[in-house]
Order: C-alpha cells, then sequence, then structure tokens
C-alpha cells in the first residue's frame, strides 16, 4: 500500500471522475487552554480506486503542546483550517451547492466514507447532509450491537484480512481501509425490492396490529417476503 509522501500535498483538482470519497484524520491532543481538545493535524481522502486526491497537515487555529508523532515543523508549516474547509467541501460538493443536495444518486455531490465521521467532521467544523454519508461505524451489520460500534482496526483485520494502525495513526491507511469496506458491503448482492426500506409508506403496514391473525397464520416464508430492513443498506448505492 502506498503511503502519501510526509509533505503538505493537494494531489488533483475538484474535477476527477469518482462518486465516492473517503475522508481520514490525524488527529493530537492536548489543544486548547485546558489541553483537553483534539484536534486535527493531518488530513487524507482518496477516491474508489485508492488514489490519493487531498493529503495535507493542518495548522492548529489553537495551541498544541502533543504533536502526537507529528513533526512540529508540519503543523507550522500546514495548510490554514479554513482552507482545508474550502477544499474538503469542493471535493464533496462537486460543484453543486450544498444547499440543493438531495440525494446520492442525483446531481454531482459525492458521497463521504470514513470511520466515526461526526467528531471527524466536528473537528473540521464541517457539516454534510446524513445521507450522503456511509459511516463504518454507524452502519449496522458492521457493529458489534445497535449501539456500539467496532473499532477501524477490527473491522479490517475481520472483513479484510490485514492488519492496520500498527504504530503512528495513517489517515491514507485508514481512507483505504474505509474505502474497501464501503466498497465490500456496497457489492453484496441482495434480493432487489421496488421498496426496500421498511419507512416506506408502502410498507408500514406490513407488520400493522390490525394483521395480527394473518400474520400468525403465515409462514416463516411468507413472513419474509413481505419483510424489508429498517436501514438503508448500502448495496442500495449501486442500483
Amino acid at each position: 500500500m502506498s503511503r502519501p509522501a510526509n509533505k503538505s500535498t493537494t494531489v488533483v483538482d475538484s474535477g476527477f471522475s469518482s462518486h465516492v470519497v473517503a475522508l481520514a484524520c490525524q488527529m493530537v491532543d492536548g489543544g486548547g487552554n485546558n489541553e483537553s481538545m483534539h484536534v486535527c493535524a493531518r488530513v487524507c481522502m482518496v477516491d474508489e480506486y485508492e488514489n490519493i486526491i487531498f493529503h495535507v497537515f493542518v495548522k492548529p487555529p489553537i495551541p498544541v503542546p502533543n504533536y502526537s508523532g507529528i513533526g512540529g515543523e508540519h503543523l507550522r508549516d500546514g495548510m490554514p483550517l479554513k482552507q482545508v474547509q474550502r477544499r474538503i467541501e469542493e471535493f464533496l460538493c462537486n460543484g453543486e451547492a450544498m444547499w440543493k443536495i438531495r440525494s446520492p444518486k442525483a446531481g454531482k455531490a459525492r458521497i463521504l466514507v470514513g470511520h466515526h465521521l461526526h467528531p471527524l467532521l466536528q473537528s473540521l467544523h464541517l457539516q454534510y447532509p446524513s445521507f450522503m454519508i456511509r459511516d463504518t461505524a454507524a452502519y449496522p451489520p458492521l457493529m458489534k450491537t445497535n449501539k456500539l460500534s467496532n473499532s477501524l482496526k477490527y473491522l479490517t483485520q475481520t472483513y479484510l484480512g490485514y492488519d492496520i494502525q500498527a504504530g503512528v495513526q495513517d489517515p491514507y491507511e485508514d481512507c483505504v481501509a474505509t474505502m474497501r469496506l464501503y466498497l465490500r458491503m456496497r457489492n453484496q448482492v441482495h434480493q432487489r425490492e421496488d421498496y426496500p426500506l421498511a419507512s416506506d409508506p408502502r410498507n408500514r403496514n406490513n407488520f400493522a396490529p390490525s394483521r395480527q391473525s394473518e400474520l400468525e397464520r403465515m409462514s416463516p416464508e411468507a413472513m419474509l417476503a413481505i419483510s424489508r430492513s429498517d436501514y438503508y443498506c448500502w448495496c442500495l448505492d449501486s442500483m
């Protein structure tokens, strides 16, 4: 697995062809006056073919005494946070206004893949529509329980068969792992349904209390036939 050079690098412009991108950050601890904040110090983005599209060290907007394996000179000479935000938004929106984004299948905006993306986006002071996000920490088939996530290290070992994060965190390595997990889940072959989600109005009466007597007489096969997923399956992205 090739890794980005140990320098700030913007690799491509926002017009590349991939409709899916993965994002990962290397964090440093001890930011702020009370030294309790986590600060994004290094950002990497890859496309669905694992090509690096953005790799940069981020100049901290607040004092950071602990560089956590990152050379202080990289951060002092890093890209300002507002500029990083602007570039990431350009990659994600792909020329489409944020307020116009309505669906991953319509328009030009890209699907965002990552692990624990909510705190990551918070650290970058970024927002992105939830229906455009594919988070390997929050996808039910990849979770330990319905409320407890698995680590990216565990998921990579279990589903992809190799180890990551053996030393200092490498955001490129994390990007590649999350993208491979996403593609593996997206490429699963499931029975195609016209209305695959339980939340669709056409499916809301499938298990209504008024049908209890009818449901009790159904075979397991018939029950399965009218069952629908209560989460968005990533295989729908390939439809």
